[in-house]
């Protein structure tokens, strides 16, 4: 065993570490594997979980069970979405072997063991060998150092649950269910909990929820105090429970698979148990944990205490609780009525304030609420300044690291911290970035940063840093500009840069050493200045130090606006010696902010530097080196604008200085990152398809600085107002200028509409062409079969209840965050979210290329095994993103949402094995839901609406529908006496997937026993079961998206034991259907100067009406064949094209163009025309009288007039709204006519 646990611990390092906690009394070793990230370092946030297994030596079944748990959780993780989870969430030990000396003399076969092979070598049962709660502890170190090593292991790390493994039974136990006088001392005030983790255990055990296992009775076994579990629960925070895996205790080795087997699931689902309850911090009000204090719940006097981190774990069934946290020296702090829910632990953060005559004066009316969890409590009052929630002291670097690692796990959904390398002595350089979903490019948020600490002996920079970074956090919510900052900004903080020099320097000023302080620690370990380590153009080839390498690769690896080195020895704000005049004007413009915002430059200092270029400020700062300074580098080669600020004249100074200085410049800090929002942005597209481009270069006359767009087109343009000349360009476009002035507003916008050149292939284009090759290629016959025959699989079909559905979903978001996005629809009328998963490889920003698919299933809740197929189908698709390019690219030009289950409430009330049943059909009121979907019903269900909303505003290509209790696929319409207008396509479309499903196109249904015969297996919804409100209907009429339903089998609910080969029926025509949006007709609308015509409407087949968007693009499923296409829009002459579609082609888009904008061309004739005619008509009319002329010259000149009419009638004959038209008589009308006027 020993061998075997080394070589995991080597072969998987980067998830286990393996450690002796002690040794046996023959010196055996006390292996114990934990198993999570991060294995070497304790880290905040996750609960500790243990299992001990061979604690008798003759039961030796626990001891290879938890050997083959150990290798599990190290292969499956990153491939079983479960596994990876819960070492992602899970702090795991386990202790194979707490008896390594009793289990040496245990014998194979043996089921009934020995007292031999049970005790350890000084013959004590270990089990009973702990402190009993009520008597003194009786045993030496030297009889059982076994226990002694576990009991210093359980104090130590405060596990939150526990699983102890024995043989002889198959049953779960747990302190006082034995009947015994343990319910007299307090064991049973968390009975209903302990039943619950048991109760979990036995559900998941084949053998052990049958509640009979008819195992001998165990002479050994016998109830009593000293038991391990009692130890656990009354000294050490945790909860255990004692679990019996089999009858016979060292069954031989061919057995082993069936035990393995029975007790899998249940090892698994036991260890999830550690997530539920409520969780979090508690903290003191300068934002550090704080380590044993108490937590209580109101009605039970079982208090739990804090780990070192200030986290605390405490188990909860679900209900409502008061929850007190404690600690010696601080007012306790009490939350009332604190909802737990099932499945999810609660997270509820106290902060505990020293008692101070301050507090004890304030009114308590005055006090602000904070919501923690949806709960409102009275907070501590926030001071006016802000110093004072702040801890202000030189921390060291492990100090700074647990500091980082509170805050990011006190502030999760604001925060993310990583390390952007290591320094030369393997110390992280941490990154801490600060903003909503953080760790993501997002449309319409600059970056901005901050590093300090290049100089190791330059205190003030770290301490500031940090400072900046615990305010940021626990202002959010509260302060609005700090809200509104972290709203709007990636906000990027590395505090120290050079950790290791700023070790030598801490050391040195704690010690007094004499010497120097401004040189000790001023360089990194090899003595280098790291200012001025980086790398100058002219020179290639150049190497730099671990340190300077990491910031290198960090800041090109973002899209940095502005950046600021936080500085001590000088005061100021210095910026590059060698730049363009338009960025000194910049500069000028940042610097003269800073001066204005902060307090401390108000009176001189002798070390202020000249508000000018750094080369005549600090160059007494600059060494002598081969590289060139980080301001200049950065300047001449990355897209950030970079300044040092210079806070104090001390390089080191004291800590009691360190508030005075923050409380100095701090309104400056936040200012300078609120100017990333005053400059001149934009975005870069392509003018034809309306995408994004990455990468593309913004230019701005008479600077060599150049900026970049991010992988979302964005850029930004630090620029003093003025007037300037900007280019954009990208390869494979034609340059594009704009002339912009800038004011003193906040903000100018400039967007830029490349337009590709035609002598120069796009990439894009290339990339189009290839993915259209690859669809083409998966569209032969048995490409796609073989394709998905090779792909990973997910192996996680099984039946989940809404809890575990709702698990199982925030873990492949969790693991897969880069393509998945999962959010509420709503809720049911039993209040269970109903969810929404979206799979995409680009989440953030949809581009018009991308077709969008809908999966739903569930929508009555006894069609279980739609839900299944779907997780399944969202499992592998996720697995193998990044592992398979066809996948990876299919899912980069898809937007897939799957909507697992619509009916949550009928989904819990179904059963399982009940084909025919109608248990859970309709929701929670009865309602079918299929028979709800209609516009505009003010009483629509909860369920409904929700989808109702998805499907309006969804934009959606095509929808498919998993149903049960039958074997087809039906199209709409399911009302009756109502033809679809493309009802050739979406027959085509039920027939697609019924002919790749093995059995369904065979049309044969034999679900009942009268059989029928449905040709192709497909049918009008109308005739497979006629009713009005149904969603396939509602989707077509008013989503404009086809939807299909898919019957997956005669039986509505069956047996779990069938899913597999349900999964292997449909996850061929599920993969076809998602293949089909990406055959679908599409193209783009414009006039004759190349801009989309938004409003234009493409008539397909003379029926179905489709809407030009924004940009002129218009797509639509339509089966194999010829189609004619009339194109119209106002003002234009209307277009008639024919296209092909082909069964095993990709259609190329479509480019309509207008070749005529004849309407107002045309109503300008018309209308010059008619004003020239009337004075013409009135002239003549006028010298009639006048003159007295023959009626014959009157007779002829009307009659001219009216030869021109016709002439220009003839002209604008494409105009029917021309304003002639009702100024002229029809041609029916008489000659005579004009005697009229002289009759008159």
């Amino acid at each position: 065993m020993t061998d075997l646990l080394q070589r995991f611990s080597q072969k998987y390092a980067h998830i286990c570490s393996l450690s002796s906690i002690g040794q046996s009394v023959e010196g055996r070793e006390l292996w114990v594997m934990r198993i999570t990230t991060n294995p070497t370092t304790d880290l905040p946030g996750k609960p500790r979980f243990k299992y001990v297994g061979n604690i008798h030596g003759d039961e030796a079944l626990s001891r290879q069970l938890l050997v083959y748990l150990i290798e599990y959780l190290l292969t499956q993780y990153g491939r079983d979405l479960r596994v990876t989870e819960l070492v992602h969430r899970t702090d795991i030990y386990i202790l194979a072997s707490m008896n390594p000396d009793g289990f040496e003399r245990a014998v194979e076969g043996d089921c009934t063991g020995s007292s031999e092979g049970r005790e350890n070598a000084k013959h004590f049962d270990l089990n009973k060998s702990f402190p009993d709660k009520d008597e003194p502890f009786s045993k030496t170190s030297e009889d059982t150092p076994e226990v002694t090593a576990v009991m210093k292991w359980i104090l130590e790390k405060k596990f939150v649950l526990s699983g102890s493994l024995h043989e002889g039974s198959v049953m779960a136990s747990f302190p006082s269910d034995d009947g015994s006088s343990y319910a007299t001392s307090g064991l049973t005030a968390d009975d209903a909990v302990f039943r619950h983790l048991a109760q979990t255990y036995i559900e998941n055990h084949p053998i052990m929820k049958m509640d009979n296992p008819g195992c001998p009775d165990d002479p050994n076994k016998h109830f009593g105090g000293g038991e391990m579990e009692e130890y656990n629960y009354l000294k050490g925070n945790c909860f255990e429970v004692t679990l019996e895996l089999s009858c016979c205790k060292y069954p031989p080795a061919s057995q082993l698979f069936v035990e393995w087997t029975n007790n899998k699931e249940a090892l698994l689902a036991y260890i999830h148990q550690a997530h539920i309850g409520v969780r979090g911090f508690v903290m003191t009000r300068s934002g550090f944990g704080l380590p044993d204090a108490t937590i209580s719940i109101s009605g039970s006097d079982r208090n739990i205490t804090t780990w070192m981190f200030g986290d605390y774990y405490r188990l909860l069934l679900p209900g409502r609780y008061d929850i007190t946290a404690s600690s010696p020296g601080y007012l306790s702090n009490t939350v009332k009525n604190v909802p737990v829910i099932e499945g999810k632990a609660t997270l509820l953060n106290f902060t505990l304030e020293e008692p101070v005559e301050e507090m004890l004066l304030l009114d308590s009316s005055e006090q602000p609420l904070v919501a923690n969890g949806g709960l409102s409590t009275p907070a501590p009052p926030i001071p006016r300044s802000p110093i004072h929630t702040l801890d202000f002291r030189h921390h060291s670097y492990d100090e700074m690291e647990m500091f980082l690692q509170l805050l990011s796990a006190v502030h999760p959904s604001i925060t993310y911290l990583n390390s952007a390398g290591q320094s030369v002595q393997g110390r992280n350089l941490y990154v801490m970035e600060i903003s909503t979903n953080p760790g993501v490019d997002q449309q319409g948020k600059p970056e901005v940063m901050f590093l300090g600490n290049m100089h190791g002996n330059e205190f003030i920079g770290r301490e500031i840093l940090l400072n900046l970074i615990e305010y940021l956090c626990r202002n959010y919510g509260k302060d609005p500009l700090v809200t509104h900052l972290v709203n709007s900004t990636r906000i990027h903080i590395m505090p120290s840069v050079n950790p290791d020099g700023y070790e030598l320097a801490l050391k040195a000023h704690k010690e007094l050493v004499s010497g120097d302080l401004s040189i000790i620690g001023h360089d990194n370990s090899h003595r280098v200045d790291l200012n001025a380590d980086f790398p100058e153009q002219s020179r290639l080839g150049n190497t730099v130090e671990a340190e300077t390498q990491a910031v290198i690769n960090w800041i090109k690896a973002h899209f940095f606006v502005l950046s600021a080195s936080i500085r001590g020895g000088f005061r100021g704000v210095v910026y590059p010696s060698s730049i363009d005049s338009v960025d000194e004007d910049m500069f000028k413009s940042v610097a003269e902010a800073y001066y204005v915002q902060s307090q401390a430059f108000e009176e001189p200092q002798a070390c202020d530097v000249p508000r000018t270029r750094e080369k005549k400020g600090i160059k007494h700062h600059r060494p002598v080196a081969t590289g060139t300074d980080m301001l200049t580098w950065a300047y001449r080669s990355t897209d950030t604008l970079a300044v040092h600020i210079g806070l104090s004249c001390e390089l080191l100074p004291a800590e009691e200085l360190l508030s005075e200085y923050w409380e100095q410049n701090h309104g400056a800090l936040l200012h300078f990152i609120e100017q990333v929002h005053s400059f001149v942005r934009g975005v870069v597209t392509d003018g034809h398809s309306g995408k994004c481009i990455a990468n593309a270069t913004v230019m701005v006359k008479d600077s060599s600085h150049h900026v970049h767009t991010s992988s979302t087109g964005q850029y930004w343009r630090p620029l003093a107002p003025g007037s300037y000349h900007i280019t954009a360009s990208a390869p494979g476009y034609t340059p594009m200028s704009a002339s912009v002035r800038v004011l003193e507003t906040p903000l100018e916008q400039v967007d830029f509409k490349l337009t590709r050149d035609t002598l120069q292939p796009s990439v894009e284009e290339a990339e189009q062409k290839d993915f259209e090759k690859l669809v083409e290629w998966l569209l032969a016959p048995g490409e796609l079969d073989q394709l998905i025959r090779s792909l990973l699989p997910a192996q996680t079909l099984q039946y989940r209840t809404y809890r575990e559905r709702s698990e199982f979903l925030r873990g492949l978001t969790f693991n897969f965050p880069r393509i998945t996005r999962l959010y509420s629809l709503g809720q049911s009328t039993e209040f269970r979210t109903i969810w929404a998963l979206e799979i995409a490889g680009n989440l953030e920003i949809p581009q018009p290329a991308e077709p969008k698919i809908r999966f739903v299933a569930g929508v009555h809740g006894n069609a279980a095994v739609g839900p299944e197929l779907l997780l399944e189908f969202a499992s592998v698709l996720c697995l193998n993103y990044g592992r398979n390019p066809a996948i990876t690219k299919l899912i980069n030009r898809s937007r897939i949402l799957i909507l697992p289950c619509v009916n949550p409430d009928g989904r819990e009330q179904a059963q399982e094995g009940f084909c025919l049943s109608s248990v859970g059909y309709t929701n929670a009121h009865g309602i079918d839901l299929d028979t709800d979907f209609f516009y505009g019903n003010s009483s629509t269900q909860p369920e409904t609406r929700a989808v109702m909303d998805l499907i309006y505003g969804g934009g959606f290509s095509l929808s498919v529908v998993l149903e049960g209790g039958s074997l087809l696929a039906t199209y709409p319409y399911d009302k009756p006496n109502q033809h679809a207008q493309n009802e050739e396509t979406l027959r085509y479309l039920a027939s697609l997937y019924a002919s790749n499903h093995p059995f369904m196109h065979l049309g044969n249904l034999r679900c009942t026993e009268k059989s029928e015969d449905i040709p192709g297996g497909i049918l009008k919804g109308a005739d497979f079961s006629t009713h009005t409100g149904s969603m396939k209907d509602f989707s077509l009429d008013v989503g404009i998206c086809p939807e299909i339903t898919v019957y997956t089998g005669c039986c509505m609910f069956p047996s779990e034991s069938h899913l597999f080969s349900m999964w292997m029926e449909n996850k061929l025509p599920l993969f076809r259907m998602l293949l089909e949006v990406h055959r679908r007709l599409r193209g783009v609308v414009r006039d004759s100067k190349g801009r989309p015509v938004s409003d234009a409407v493409v008539v397909v087949n003379g029926s179905v009406n489709l809407h030009a968007d924004s940009q002129g693009h218009f797509t639509t499923l339509v089966a194999p064949g010829t189609h004619q296409l009339l194109v119209q829009a106002h003002g234009y002459q209307q277009e008639l094209q024919q296209v092909n579609i082909s069964s095993d082609k990709v259609t190329s888009p479509i480019l309509i163009d207008f070749t005529a904008d004849s309407a107002p061309l045309s109503q300008g004739v018309f209308a010059i025309a008619t004003a020239s005619l009337m004075s013409v008509l009135i002239c003549g009319l006028l010298i009639w009288h006048l003159r007295s002329a023959k009626f014959s010259r009157i007779r002829d000149g009307v009659r001219w007039l009216r030869r021109k009419r016709d002439v220009l009638q003839m002209e604008a004959v494409a105009s029917e709204k021309s304003p002639l038209r009702q100024e002229f008589p029809d041609d029916s009308e008489s000659e005579d006519d004009p005697f009229l006027v002289e009759g008159h």
